[in-house]
């Protein structure tokens, strides 16, 4: 899975809340508008409850909230930057700047596992991050993802 086939222009979205469940919503929202889930009651459930498990902020201004429904038929990715930074209750404590949801199907872990490993390896790249975090277009975004 190439991290370019799942991060498109329509993808991704300027935040401009303050607080975790509201950017949820939004970037839910957007997935149901896309058509990659069916039910976005049934996919913001999923993903609130596996937040008030334990924070899905991994540190460094990343935030990765996901979850994998039998609904869903392909794996995608909303992006979200955020305009104002955001206490995600992150494992470091910093404020997140940028979102990346993962929705999926149920039955595809080893897949999941390859998307997750790929995206946590580009976060460690601090260029890569401020990269994100300035990005002003989806186009910006779009062609980080690209150049790698």
């Amino acid at each position: 899975m190439i991290l370019s086939d799942l991060i498109k222009p329509e993808n991704i979205i300027f935040i401009d809340q303050k607080e975790v469940n509201p950017t949820l919503e939004d970037l839910v929202y957007k997935a149901f508008d896309l058509n990659f889930i069916k039910n976005k009651k049934e996919f913001l459930s999923a993903i609130l409850e596996r937040e008030n498990i334990v924070s899905t902020g991994i540190g460094l201004g990343i935030a990765i909230p996901h979850s994998k429904l039998e609904s869903i038929d392909n794996f995608f990715i909303i992006v979200g930057i955020i305009k104002n930074d955001i206490n995600w209750k992150s494992i470091d404590s910093k404020p997140v700047k940028a979102v990346f949801m993962i929705g999926g199907p149920s039955n595809a872990q080893k897949k999941y596992l390859g998307i997750l490993s790929k995206l946590m390896l580009l976060f460690k790249n601090s260029k890569i991050r401020n990269e994100l975090f300035t990005a002003s277009t989806n186009n910006d975004v779009v062609e980080i993802f690209k150049s790698l």
